[in-house]
């Protein structure tokens, strides 16, 4: 999905829009009803006019109008810099303790 900061959408029935590598964004329900199915994800959900839902991942999510609907799909919304600093430290921390397993194993041949 291309880098913007919103769109609208007018849907019809068995005519699903593809969302991809969308995690994170949200799809606000603009008029009438409509179906989300996204990936990883073991319930649809019904987005009615002024709801919300933010795509949990970057997997496939189809959005399909029951009879017509109309969405608006935003870009993700903004992580707080404590939260990604956090993120960023954690990832960071994992990558320093496989080196240290790594270069704890003992040698082949010893």
């Amino acid at each position: 999905m291309p880098t913007q900061p919103a769109a609208e959408y007018k849907l019809s029935s068995n005519q699903p829009l593809r969302l991809e590598d969308a995690g994170g964004r949200v799809v606000e329900g603009v008029s009438g009803m409509t179906w989300i199915t996204a990936y990883g994800q073991h319930m649809d959900f019904i987005l009615r006019p002024g709801q919300r839902f933010v795509v949990p991942n970057d997997g496939l999510t189809l959005v399909e109008a029951l009879g017509c609907s109309r969405i608006r799909v935003a870009a993700p919304i903004a992580q707080s810099w404590t939260r990604r600093v956090s993120r960023e430290a954690a990832a960071r921390w994992q990558e320093t303790l496989d080196r240290l397993r790594q270069s704890l194993q003992p040698a082949e041949g010893i």
